[in-house]
């Protein structure tokens, strides 16, 4: 993103430079011209070199003027154009700084209350005798606390680094369909009491990626579609398939679906499109991983969604040949 920034604001200066040029190269050719055209009026009682030293100091006085108006209308300009290109490259990073701001916000609310839960239980603990059972309860909610801020924790460190390439990744080629199907079994013995999901894998679609990397995007995916679908009647359905010189998973559900205006918003870190007590826990991140870390492997992540009918996230990844 950022070489692409800085080579469009290279070719900018140049053609400003360039345009800055032209014009004053213009007005001072104007200028000049106009200065040593024979429009002199002089006496015929001078002599020859009277009448050249005030041909002379005319030619310069003009070549001055034309100089000073040449001068004034490239200041002019570049002042404009420079308000007009420090508005625009300021903008994004203006625009970053906002994010970064309701990011760090957002982290620190979420991060309050498993704060706020294991001060509370700790005080109170402390401040008055306990039988063993009430001790155990309390340190329960610690360690449960705990817990959920060390996920937290590590989901933002791993949203944080979404966007570099360490030395020991392992982009090589994968078939899609394995690493989904790994994905989705490692799914249902964490969660044994979900029905299995519904899936139909395409044969022979290899790509360039990470595995580890594509199997936590389905597996934030998978979890989504469980959390905000039906439930056991109607688990969410996967497919891999090959479209053009794409491979592609997706994964649906048929839950209440998404409105137009916040088929982006999701992917943002901590957005909550509902946030009432019917709302399934979490911490607001996966999609927003999820997104990351297709994009570092070269695919993208995308959403189709209508209220009411339900959601499909579709992962594409260059085919491998």
């Amino acid at each position: 993103m950022f070489a692409r920034t800085r080579v469009r604001l290279t070719l900018l200066y140049i053609a400003l430079f360039a345009l800055v040029l032209g014009i004053f190269s213009a007005v001072f050719y104007l200028g000049v011209a106009t200065a040593l055209a024979p429009t002199f009026d002089l006496g015929p009682e001078l002599t020859n070199e009277q009448a050249a030293e005030v041909a002379y100091q005319a030619t310069v006085d003009q070549i001055r003027l034309a100089l000073i108006v040449a001068d004034i209308a490239v200041v002019a300009l570049v002042g404009g154009a420079a308000w007009v290109l420090a508005s625009r490259t300021l903008r994004p990073i203006s625009e970053a700084h906002a994010r970064q701001r309701r990011f760090v916000a957002d982290a620190s609310h979420e991060m309050r209350t498993p704060l706020a839960a294991i001060r509370a239980s700790a005080e109170g603990a402390l401040a008055t005798p306990s039988s063993e059972a009430d001790l155990r309860r309390a340190l329960g909610v610690v360690v449960d606390s705990a817990d959920q801020l060390s996920r937290l924790t590590n989901d933002l460190l791993l949203l944080a680094r979404a966007d570099e390439l360490p030395s020991d990744r392992r982009a090589l080629p994968v078939d899609l369909s394995v690493v989904v199907a790994e994905t989705l079994d490692a799914f249902a013995i964490a969660h044994p009491h979900l029905p299995r999901t519904r899936t139909t894998l395409g044969a022979d679609l290899m790509v360039t990626a990470d595995p580890d990397e594509i199997g936590r995007i389905v597996a934030n995916l998978v979890d989504n579609a469980y959390r905000y679908g039906p439930g056991a009647a109607r688990p969410p359905r996967v497919v891999t398939r090959q479209v053009e010189r794409d491979t592609i998973v997706e994964i649906g559900d048929e839950g209440p679906g998404i409105a137009a205006a916040d088929l982006e918003r999701v992917f943002e870190p901590f957005a909550r499109l509902h946030a009432d007590a019917g709302t399934p826990e979490g911490s607001g991140l996966g999609l927003a991983i999820a997104r990351s870390l297709a994009r570092r492997n070269g695919g993208e992540l995308s959403v189709t969604s209508r209220p009411g009918g339900g959601s499909t996230f579709r992962l594409s990844l260059s085919r491998f040949r």
